[in-house]
């Protein structure tokens, strides 16, 4: 598949927790939506910033891919996704959630990208 480098390097700044590497793999003006929350960022620093984010609220985060579909220049990977979260108060949770990460290429970068899980079942693990 002519995505899959672009993938792999995608997941791999994230299981290295390398928010400016993923972001790279951005084109300059490109787009995150988090389909289940409604909100999205734009551009290579704002994306760097939510990954920071990210990671900071589920620092033992990992996903584990279940294939790729492609669509042209789509790609689907659909995944399991579990971690710990860290409460404000400290307590800490466990998370498990399906997903779905889908990918828009052009020009070999990511233009846009749209992450789908379930956001009820996100906050009743949240407790």
């Amino acid at each position: 598949m002519q995505y899959e480098d672009l993938i792999n390097r995608f997941y791999a700044a994230y299981v290295a927790r390398d928010a400016q590497g993923a972001a790279a793999l951005y084109a300059a003006d490109g787009r995150h939506e988090e389909v289940a929350m409604g909100k999205s960022r734009q551009g290579r620093e704002a994306l760097a910033e939510g990954l920071d984010g990210f990671w900071r609220m589920l620092p033992d985060v990992t996903w584990s891919r279940q294939g790729y579909i492609r669509a042209g220049d789509h790609v689907a990977v659909p995944y399991h996704m579990t971690g710990t979260f860290t409460r404000k108060d400290d307590r800490k949770r466990p998370i498990a959630l399906d997903g779905l990460h889908l990918f828009e290429i052009r020009d070999g970068v990511f233009a846009v990208t749209r992450d789908l899980w379930d956001l009820d079942l996100f906050k009743a693990q949240m407790g």
